[in-house]
């Protein structure tokens, strides 16, 4: 079985059936850096916290054990990217991260940026309450209910060479590009088991969740 991790960042908190849901089954529990505030007020304590510690309170600080406390200083990426360089290290294989949206954009779109940069290592899939996001580098294949809503967006650059199978509107090697047709938004799955392929270029795939 592949080892799981959970990263909670510092964004809108998830909700306590959300968070219970994958905290159950993480081999590895990790917030970056302020996104413990809320996990220790609810009494959930992580394996590890790491980041630069800027925005993690004193209060919290104090509940947890100092071995658990990963300070890395430099400030060339933000706190997300380096909770997911720690799990790298660890060799987690795959990495669900809750907290990622809400208040600041900048900071959700960096996190979508972090997508693309560990999409080639390791499958990272960031949840909220309505939906969830992975980045599909070369190909992707998954069961799925029937109906469910997808959508497939070129957020970082052409992508070329694209098929599906199990979606309304198919791909047979085509392209996807911003600003041009055909467009990605709001696919439906046809069948119960959903593949897509490419061959050059990353694609932002976005799942609306009907329950996790």
């Amino acid at each position: 079985m592949k080892k799981t991790a959970l990263i909670v960042c510092n964004g809108d908190p998830p909700s306590l059936e959300l968070l219970h849901n994958f905290w159950q089954q993480a081999d590895l529990t990790v917030c970056a850096d302020g996104g413990a505030n809320f996990l220790v007020s609810e009494g959930f304590i992580p394996d590890v916290i790491v980041g630069d510690m800027d925005s993690l309170l004193p209060e919290v600080e104090q509940q947890v054990e100092a071995k658990r406390l990963i300070k890395i200083q430099e400030q060339n990426t933000n706190d997300a990217d380096k909770a997911l360089r720690y799990c790298l290290d660890h060799h987690l294989q795959i990495i669900h991260m809750l907290g990622i949206a809400g208040g600041r954009s900048d900071q959700f779109l960096a996190n979508l940026e972090l997508l693309y940069k560990y999409a080639p290592e390791v499958k990272i899939i960031l949840w909220t309450e309505q939906e969830r996001m992975e980045v599909i580098s070369k190909e992707w294949e998954e069961s799925l209910m029937i109906g469910t809503t997808l959508s497939l967006i070129p957020l970082f650059g052409t992508v070329n060479g694209i098929t599906t199978a199990g979606l309304a509107y198919p791909l047979h090697n085509q392209t996807l590009q911003a600003g041009k047709e055909p467009c990605g938004v709001s696919n439906k799955t046809t069948l119960p088991q959903v593949r897509i392929t490419i061959q050059q270029g990353a694609l932002l795939l976005i799942i609306q969740n009907s329950s996790v």
